[in-house]
This record gives C-alpha cells, sequence and structure tokens, in this order.
C-alpha cells in the first residue's frame, strides 16, 4: 500500500526590519497536487509514483531556493545552482546544465550554473547558440531531446570526456518581455550517459521541473532588476545632493565626472561645454580617468569632427560608438587609444543641450541599457546643478564688475568733490572779496547739496569694500556710551539718549561703530512724517545674561510695512511710500549697517515697525568680559576713505 502523502507544502520567509530584527514571516502555502496526485489509496504505476514523489521534492526544493534568494540579496548565480543541484537529484546518473542568455549578448549561452560531471565543467563557459542543441530548443522554443550527442554537439570532446550520450534541452523563454528587453531567458539541459530516450513519466520530470527552473530565475531576475532600478533612484538623488553642496563650476563639474564614472564603471569621464549649438564647438571642461591619463582639460573642437556628438546633440538621446582621434592632439590620443566603448550622454536644459558626458571603457565589456538608464537619470540633475553653478558664476562675475565700478566712481568723485568744496568754502569766506548778499542762500544749498554728495561717494566707497572685503579693522576694547554720545552730535537733529551709568564696553573698530550707528539714526531722522518734528531715541543697555550689548534706535517717522523682512537689509533696496516725499539716497544705509555689524559678530534687526508710528531698530554686539572703562584715544585724523561729517539718510 502507497504511503500517504501530504497535498501541500509549506515554507517560512522572515521578514527583517532596517535593524536586522525580526518583524513578521510570510509563510507559502502550496498545492502540491498537480505534481505529486491527490494522494490517499490512488492506484497508480510505481514509476509514476516514483516521479512525482521526485517532482513533489523538487518543488519544495525550489520553493526553499527561492524563499532563500530573498536572503541572498536576489543574486542569481546562487539560486541556479541550487535550482541545478535539485535537477541533478531527479533521476539517478543525471547531470543538470542552466545555460542563460545575457542581455548585453543575446548571441550566447553563458553557463550560469551546473551539477554533475559534465555540468559542473561547463560552468561559466561561454558558447555561440548557433547550431547547439540548446540554440535551436531557444530559437523554435519546443524540448528537444538527443540520444547522440556525441556525434550531434557542437562541443564533442567535451560530450565524449564525460561519456554523455543523451540530452534534453527545455527552453527558458517569456511570454512578455523581461525589463532588459529579453524573451528568451535560456535553456536547461539534462545529460545522462545512456544512449537511450527518456520515458515518458521522466520527460514529463524533467520538462515540469523545467518550467518551475524558469519562473524562479524570472522572478530572480525581474527581482534584480527592481533592485538595480532603486539603486539607480537612489544614485540620482545622491548625485544630486552631492551636487547641490557647491554653486563653485569647478566643484561641481570635478563631482560629476566623478560621479558618473563610478556610476557606469567607465574607466574615463569627460564633460564637454557645448558653445555656440550644435554647429559650435565643443569644450572639455573635465575629466576623470582611473588610469591617471587626464589630458585634453580645456581642448577645443569644432561639433562637425564629432558625428556621434553631434548626432546626440541633435536627437538629445545618448548615443554609443567610437570616437574620431585624428584631430586631437597626441597627448589626448594616447589616452583614448585604448578606449573600446564610449556614450555620450547630453545634457538638457530648458530644451538646449548644454554639456554632453563622454564616457570611456578600455576592457570589451559594451554599456548596456541599465548604464544607459543610470545616465539618463543623472543627467536631469547634472543639467541642472550644472546651469545653477554657471548662473551663480555669472552673478558673482557680475556683482564684481558692479562693486569695481562703484569703486572707482566713487574714488574718481572724490576729486572734484574736494574741489568743489573747496571753492565754495572761498567763497564763504570772502577770498574773492565779499559775496553779494543774494548769493547766501544759494551758496548754502550748493554746501548742502555737496555735503549729500560726499555722503553719498563716501558710502558707495565703503559698501564696494565691505563687498570686496578690503575695509582694515582697528580693534580694540570701546565704550559703547561714547559711540552713542559721538553719533548723537554729529546728527543733523540731536536725538534723544537713555544710556546706563556703567560703561558697555565691546571690542571694536571705532570708526567703524560710529558709522554704523550714524547710518541708523540718520535713517531714523530722513524718514519723519511731514508736518512733525524730526525725533528719534538712542538707547543703550548691557544684557550680560545673553553676552551682549543692545544699542536700540527708534524714530516717529512713517514706519515700514510688513513683509519686507531682509530685503530691507539688501543693497540698494529702497522702500518708497507713493504718499511721501522721496527721501534722497542710495539704498546703502542698512546693508552698510548689517556688514558692519557682522564684522564685529554681531547684527541689525528690525524690531518694530507701523505703518504711521515709527520704527525701531536694535543693534547687537558681543559683550568684552570683564572689560572696564577704556582710556580715553587721543583725537587723531580720521581715515580718508571713511571721512564724513555724517552719515547719509539712505537706507529706505
Amino acid at each position: 500500500m502507497p504511503r500517504p502523502r501530504s497535498s501541500t507544502v509549506t515554507t517560512a520567509t522572515p521578514l527583517l526590519g532596517g535593524e536586522g530584527e525580526l518583524t513578521g514571516v510570510v509563510l507559502l502555502v502550496k498545492d502540491l497536487t498537480p505534481w505529486i496526485g491527490s494522494g490517499g489509496e490512488e492506484a497508480a504505476s510505481t514509476e509514476t509514483l516514483i516521479v512525482e514523489e521526485r517532482l513533489g521534492a523538487a518543488f519544495r526544493g525550489i520553493v526553499e531556493a527561492t524563499g532563500a534568494d530573498l536572503d541572498r540579496g536576489g543574486r542569481l548565480e546562487p539560486l541556479a545552482q541550487s535550482l541545478a543541484e535539485q535537477g541533478r537529484r531527479l533521476l539517478p546518473g543525471v547531470s543538470c546544465l542552466i545555460a542563460v542568455v545575457p542581455a548585453s549578448r543575446q548571441d550566447v549561452f553563458y553557463c550560469l550554473a551546473g551539477a554533475g560531471p559534465l555540468a559542473e565543467t561547463a560552468v561559466t563557459q561561454t558558447f555561440n547558440r548557433d547550431r547547439t542543441v540548446l540554440g535551436r530548443a531557444l530559437k523554435e522554443n519546443r524540448v528537444v531531446e538527443r540520444s547522440d550527442m556525441q556525434e550531434a554537439s557542437g562541443e564533442p570532446d567535451l560530450l565524449v570526456a564525460a561519456g554523455m550520450h543523451t540530452m534534453r534541452a527545455v527552453p527558458m523563454s517569456t511570454e512578455e518581455p523581461l525589463p532588459d528587453g529579453r524573451r528568451a531567458l535560456g535553456a536547461i539541459a539534462f545529460y545522462r550517459a545512456e544512449p537511450k530516450p527518456f520515458s515518458a513519466a521522466e520527460r514529463r520530470l524533467l520538462d515540469d521541473f523545467g518550467a518551475l527552473v524558469s519562473l524562479s530565475l524570472q522572478r530572480a531576475v525581474l527581482r534584480a532588476t527592481t533592485e538595480r532600478s532603486m539603486t539607480r533612484l537612489q544614485l540620482a538623488v545622491d548625485v544630486a545632493l552631492d551636487l547641490a553642496r557647491s554653486l563653485d563650476v569647478r566643484e561641481v563639474v570635478r563631482r560629476l565626472v566623478r560621479r558618473a564614472a563610478v556610476a557606469t564603471g567607465a574607466d574615463r569621464c569627460a564633460l564637454v561645454l557645448l558653445e555656440g549649438g550644435e554647429d559650435g564647438e565643443l569644450v572639455t571642461m573635465d575629466a576623470y580617468d582611473v588610469s591617471g591619463h587626464e589630458a585634453g582639460i580645456g581642448y577645443r573642437q569644432p561639433v562637425s569632427l564629432q558625428p556621434l556628438i553631434h548626432e546626440a546633440v541633435i536627437s538629445r538621446t545618448p548615443v554609443l560608438g567610437g570616437a574620431n582621434l585624428r584631430p586631437m592632439p597626441p597627448e589626448l590620443q594616447s589616452a583614448l587609444r585604448d578606449v573600446l566603448h564610449t556614450a555620450r550622454m547630453p545634457l538638457v536644459f530648458g530644451g538646449e543641450v548644454i554639456a554632453l558626458l563622454i564616457l570611456s571603457r578600455r576592457r570589451d565589456e559594451p554599456f548596456g541599457s541599465e548604464e544607459l538608464d543610470t545616465l539618463t537619470l543623472l543627467s536631469g540633475p547634472a543639467a541642472l546643478a550644472l546651469r545653477n553653478s554657471y548662473l551663480y558664476a555669472q552673478t558673482e562675475e557680475a556683482s564684481r564688475v558692479k562693486t569695481d565700478f562703484l569703486d572707482m566712481a566713487a574714488h574718481e568723485l572724490r576729486t572734484p568733490l574736494t574741489v568743489i568744496g573747496g571753492y565754495l568754502s572761498i567763497l564763504r569766506e570772502g577770498a574773492f572779496g565779499p559775496a553779494p548778499p543774494e548769493w547766501h542762500n544759494p551758496l548754502r544749498i550748493l554746501d548742502a547739496k555737496a555735503a549729500e554728495l560726499r555722503r553719498l561717494v563716501d558710502d558707495l566707497l565703503l559698501a564696494a569694500r565691505l563687498e570686496t572685503g578690503r575695509l582694515d579693522a582697528a580693534m580694540q576694547p570701546i565704550d559703547l556710551r561714547e559711540v552713542a554720545e559721538q553719533s548723537a552730535l554729529a546728527a543733523d537733529d540731536v536725538p534723544e539718549l537713555v544710556l546706563p551709568e556703567d560703561p558697555v564696553v565691546v571690542n571694536g573698530d571705532r570708526e567703524q561703530l560710529g558709522r554704523l550707528l550714524d547710518q541708523l539714526v540718520a535713517n531714523a531722522l530722513a524718514y519723519g512724517r511731514e508736518g512733525s518734528p524730526a525725533w528719534a531715541r538712542i538707547s543703550l543697555e548691557a544684557r550680560p545674561e545673553q553676552g551682549e550689548a543692545r544699542l536700540g534706535i527708534e524714530d516717529r517717522g512713517r514706519g515700514l510695512p510688513s513683509g519686507l523682512g531682509d530685503q530691507l537689509f539688501e543693497r540698494f533696496f529702497r522702500y518708497e511710500d507713493p504718499d511721501h516725499a522721496i527721501v534722497p539716497g542710495t539704498g546703502l544705509g542698512l546693508y552698510i549697517a548689517r556688514e558692519l555689524a557682522g564684522r564685529h559678530g554681531g547684527r541689525v534687526e528690525l524690531e518694530w515697525s507701523e505703518p504711521g508710528a515709527g520704527s525701531r531698530f536694535a543693534v547687537f554686539l558681543p559683550l568684552l568680559e570683564g572689560a572696564t572703562a577704556p582710556e580715553p584715544d587721543e583725537e587723531g585724523e580720521e581715515a580718508e576713505e571713511l571721512a564724513a561729517p555724517g552719515a547719509g539718510s539712505d537706507a529706505r
């Protein structure tokens, strides 16, 4: 009586969390009735029972191998080897060979795994699909069996040495193409020494096992493809974050060529800038070469000399193929002479190609679809980062030119202003004779306007020096009470002073701190309300708990609307209220105040403002610990570049 057989098989696969902890278990329950029968007392031939039991055992082995594949990270080789060993145990004296068609070379078979005397010697070998029994089975998509393999095989010596005569080849094809485009996955071959055909039951066993192996390998290929896609996506995110860390063109390009070479397994990667469109020139910006050949940086050549690059520019898609070395200089030809495969990836921004990545391999391994997919993912963030870095460089250059112009203009304007001021002084003092009474008012207006222009020029010069970092500082202990008093005396309308009795000492440059406070006081007095007297208050307090001093400058003027924020402190920003008269100025006052405070480790803030009620700005500077009131400095000549009788009323 046949022994009872279970009609189901259950496998358990643990689910692990991010730190390796067990988070659950996946149970796979499979009905084996189609493979091993319904069990019970059904009559069956001995051979059929043996075949069914072996197929059931093989199926259990496949399920276990597939479950273990989850722990192996989806690698195909260990899974295939486990399946081949299962196939060898199907029948006595059988060798099992699993051969796949590589995605990159679909004209060959690659022996992926084998079990048994013949199959184990063939593992890792590659042979052409044409004129082979395996190739015929795969091409015709049907099982092929031969008992004269020593004569029919394309490798008879191998079969003779192993003493094999009979082979049954089961194709592994797919109804739907795999992600890499393959429909032919490969074939599984069973060999044995006896020169006789397999029986009907044995054929069913081998063919069904082959179908199971095909499904298992397809699943593994799909999983591996998914994991590689996830890896590519993560790589694209990492590259985007890495490139976003810098706006320096050279640093962005350096990171890009290295990242692209590593991501695609290229031996060399160069970034070529496209100037003048598809009929323009190519300029090599940087190159990374694993062999150290970084020749060609700065090399220029017309696009027309490289037809494949021209094709990539026109099509906006990657193009594969060799390079035209003839027009290149000798050192670049030497670096590229051993290159066997090249890929060109255009970097497109706003519908236009701005640059190309040129990737090369010296080994005989063409760039495949996955490498091109990786390049496509990289090209988006790469083009954006490259464009941003060039825009930033252009902005920096424009800012530098503007700063240089302001510096030059300020210097050039000071000479005629000095002459104008000198002649006005001579006229007022009567050196050319007494001035008529009707000149007094015009001379007063001219003198006021000349002083206003001097203040504007001084602000332009100071802003330019702050921008370029060419402003020197004489740091020393300073009592901010003295700075506040001097600023109040220098103002056109003396503001109120609220000062503490004890010294408030900071480490700073007296002249620069004076200019800082002068700017804010002049701002407060200039933006008064029509019909109301100008008013401002300077308050000072020490905050030992915060380790800082606070200077407050408050007015009862026009006030500011909400929402301006840091925009107030930008160069040349001016807020003009259409309901009030325009105040002369350059929009540099608050910018200068913020920059001078920053040079002293402090900051300037708009603490409060209300339209029609006024504003309050505050300056915060680090207190000098353990300092007492400094000895007063002897009066000296002010630095020529900072000399100004007052500060410009031009901050807003």
